[in-house]
């Protein structure tokens, strides 16, 4: 699998991850007091919160690397665990805010991811679950990776579409409260900036690089 060579730089900041992080900072309910499940949480990178932390939070992973590198570093969360999207090691209806955040190209079948996010959730809870937008998949756009020698990975992609999406999860009992496409901007002009591609970067302005959604339970 690729994400275990990823796990060594997977820290580091790319569009894609902006963008995710700009919508789940968007989608995301407040959060103290809060039961939060990361599913898919990678280094759990994403549950260092600088004030107002949520009540309780949890992190599932498949990968044991990236659980391990999340470890080694003592600002991060001990509550992860190994464990698959189709079938989250969890209790139900427990968690206030379920995230699935870029990981679901990751599923063949959305009704699998969809049904165990929806068994986790809370009633009137809320779950955030972004995807690498299928119009950027469209464009030739693939998520690729550097390993520690610096050799490129492609990370293996299923396109999904939104009707895709909110259908797998109405079927799960989730009804669909925002969805957000968001695209290539200025913001996200440095990373081109780095590569030395602006050619690339004027081409590919505006095209929807994130497709996000908030259901609630």
């Amino acid at each position: 699998m690729a994400y275990r060579l990823w796990a060594g730089s997977y820290d580091a900041e790319n569009p894609l991850t902006t963008l995710d992080g700009r919508a789940a900072a968007l989608l995301t309910p407040s959060l103290p007091g809060k039961r939060l499940l990361d599913a898919a949480c990678g280094t759990a990178r994403r549950l260092v919160f600088s004030d107002a932390p949520p009540a309780r939070v949890i992190g599932i992973d498949l990968v044991l690397e990236m659980l391990r590198k999340g470890r080694a570093d003592r600002a991060r969360p001990r509550a992860t665990a190994a464990g698959d999207l189709r079938a989250l090691p969890v209790r139900p209806k427990v968690f206030d805010v379920v995230w699935c955040r870029l990981a679901a190209g990751h599923v063949t079948d959305l009704d699998l991811l969809y049904r165990e996010i929806g068994r986790a959730l809370a009633p009137g809870g809320a779950a955030i679950v972004t995807d690498f937008h299928p119009d950027a998949v469209r464009a030739g756009h693939k998520r690729v990776f550097r390993d520690a020698e610096g050799r490129p990975h492609v990370v293996e992609h299923v396109l999904h579409e939104p009707e895709a999406h909110e259908s797998a999860a109405g079927e799960a009992g989730l009804r669909l409260d925002r969805r957000l496409d968001l695209p290539i901007d200025a913001s996200l002009r440095s990373f081109w900036e780095r590569a030395e591609a602006m050619d690339r970067y004027e081409r590919e302005k505006g095209l929807f690089l994130l497709l996000a959604f908030r259901f609630r339970g």
